[in-house]
């Protein structure tokens, strides 16, 4: 079995990321319809279109490159001329040079505007907000999962059978990575005598080899629910009484 405190810890920093990044979303729509109402409009032309590249290093060592363009858009109030840049960029471009767009501006402060299409203007809290309403459910699933691991593994430790398993495989499990490394796991098997069935268990994950904790031990203590023998975990610490 899984340690639970793995899932517990993740679906909590999920969850809380998830939760600012809907509470800045939530924050930046308000304050977007908050501007757009009381804004005066008028007419502006995209005059300049600007290219932004971001990289990004993933997980496996990846380097990724993605392009944006802003648009630069001028227009005028009461004889006097503005321009600024759009917060909001597309890939394609969702302007050309020469197009015209509508302007949202702050009648105290027209150097204060944006382009006022719904999309110009709330692209920016759907994608934060979209990602809160991803981020959150995840983490609150993880986290939950973690807690009913951690409260199995209690009652496990308290009143699981005990059983001395023969340990058939020590070694790396290739299908997960911790700080780009395979952690160690330990696969014990036993035999259940009510019904003949053969059960595995696999430990933890370690972060070092475990062959010396094992100290050539070939059997390990296996806790496990009566009920159902897979929910069950490796004691890797307890040795076998000498008989």
């Amino acid at each position: 079995m899984r340690n639970g405190r793995f899932f517990t810890l993740v679906g909590g920093i999920f969850g809380l990321i998830g939760l600012l990044l809907l509470c800045v979303g939530v924050a930046l729509a308000v304050s977007t319809a908050s501007f757009l109402a009381s804004a005066e409009r008028t007419d502006g032309t995209v005059v300049a279109l600007t290219e932004r590249t971001t990289t990004t290093r993933s997980s496996d060592g990846h380097t990724r490159s993605s392009t944006s363009w802003y648009p630069t858009v001028e227009f005028t109030v009461n004889g006097s001329r503005y321009s600024f840049q759009s917060s909001t960029g597309g890939n394609p471009p969702s302007y050309e040079k020469g197009e015209g767009v509508p302007v949202a501006y702050d009648p105290d402060d027209p150097s204060d505007a944006r382009i006022s299409s719904f999309w110009s203007a709330f692209l920016a809290p759907l994608i934060v907000g979209g990602l809160g309403v991803v981020f959150t459910p995840i983490g609150a699933i993880l986290f939950v999962k973690g807690r009913r691991i951690a409260r199995l593994r209690a009652w496990l430790w308290k009143q699981g059978r005990q059983v001395w398993a023969e340990i058939d495989h020590v070694g790396r499990d290739l299908s997960v990575q911790v700080n780009n490394r395979h952690p160690y796991v330990v696969h014990a098997t036993w035999q259940d005598e009510r019904t003949g069935r053969t059960y595995t268990a696999v430990s933890d994950h370690l972060h070092d080899d475990p062959g010396p904790r094992l100290r050539g031990r070939t059997r390990v203590r296996v806790l496990y629910d009566a009920a159902d023998p897979d929910r069950n975990l490796v004691d890797l610490d307890t040795s076998p009484s000498p008989s």
